[in-house]
Parts: structure tokens; sequence; C-alpha cells
């Protein structure tokens, strides 16, 4: 398995992957319907942590089964079309970084591929001097993030087009 930046000619089979990834791992915690909206409406490549070299992949037999990234923008969740101008910078001393677009491919769930891609982005966070990151969690994710540090901050619905909420939890970590 190989780790590295994700470049623009990845996006296509990362948003492959969004698709196979929350097709499979999100039906224990969203219903059917909600699944197809998220895919639909909610989920893809955010070019900006593309654009910011801070989107990894993850590669077995350079195949992409693993994607997720950190942002030190205001954006917490959702994504940046490739045109899309970017958000603010967050300020290191005062503000926590994203941990953003975390997705591995159903057939190597729980494999380690998630965990070795957030320890990268927690290792580049704390390399760019931020000292807290906090995330969304889909449902299903709350337990990895837990056994990773996280603590829950509370509950969050997303918005999305055509009336679609996503329910999440914002959750943080100290690094």
């Amino acid at each position: 398995m190989k780790l590295r930046l994700a470049e623009a000619e990845d996006v296509a089979h990362i948003n492959k992957l969004i698709v196979r990834s929350i097709e499979a791992l999100h039906l224990e915690h969203y219903h059917s319907d909600e699944v197809a909206s998220a895919v639909r409406l909610a989920y893809g490549v955010d070019w900006q942590l593309v654009r910011d070299r801070t989107y990894y992949v993850a590669e077995v037999d350079r195949i992409v089964v693993g994607a997720g990234g950190w942002s030190y923008r205001h954006t917490i969740s959702g994504g940046h079309g490739p045109d899309e101008a970017a958000s603010p910078s967050l300020d290191p001393a005062s503000e926590a970084c994203r941990i953003r677009a975390f997705y591995v491919d159903p057939d190597y769930a729980r494999s380690g591929i998630g965990s070795l891609l957030l320890v990268q982005c927690e290792d580049a966070a704390r390399e760019a001097s931020f000292a807290r990151v906090e995330l969304t969690s889909t449902l299903q994710a709350v337990p990895f993030y837990l056994r990773h540090g996280y603590a829950i901050m509370g509950p969050m619905e997303l918005p999305f087009d055509e009336g679609f909420m996503l329910r999440v939890q914002l959750m943080e970590k100290l690094l």
C-alpha cells in the first residue's frame, strides 16, 4: 500500500471510490433515500484540497482504495469545484484545522487504510502549526474517530440542495 498526494488526474478515480464507499458503508446508519441523495448532492472530490496539496490517496497495486485530507481553510464540509474560489485561511494560533473528505473502498474497510491517512493528515497539520483539528463525521465513522482520540462536540445537520439534510457529528481532537 502506498500513500501519496492526490493529483488532478486522480479526481475521477476518487469520485468512483466515493460512490462505492458511501453506497456500501452508509446503509447501516442512513436510509437508502438519504444515501442516494448524499451521492447525488453532497459528495465529491473537494478540488481545493487537491490544489492546496492537502489531500492524499492510498493505492494498492496502483488502484485508489482510500482518500482523505486536511484543510487550513474555513470550509468544514462539502466540496469546491475545480473553478471555485478558495475559502479564507484559518489561523493556526487560534483555530482548528479541518480533517476532510475521508473515504475507503468497502473491500478495504477496516484494514488500516483510514488510520494511515488520518495519521498522515494529523502529522501534516501539526507541521503547519495547528494544535487542534475538527471534522464532521458521518454516523458510521464516529467509532473510527473515537478510537483515534476524537471527542464528540455535538450533532449537526448539513444542508444541501433540494432540502436534503445530512446528519453528522461534529468532532475535535487536540494534536
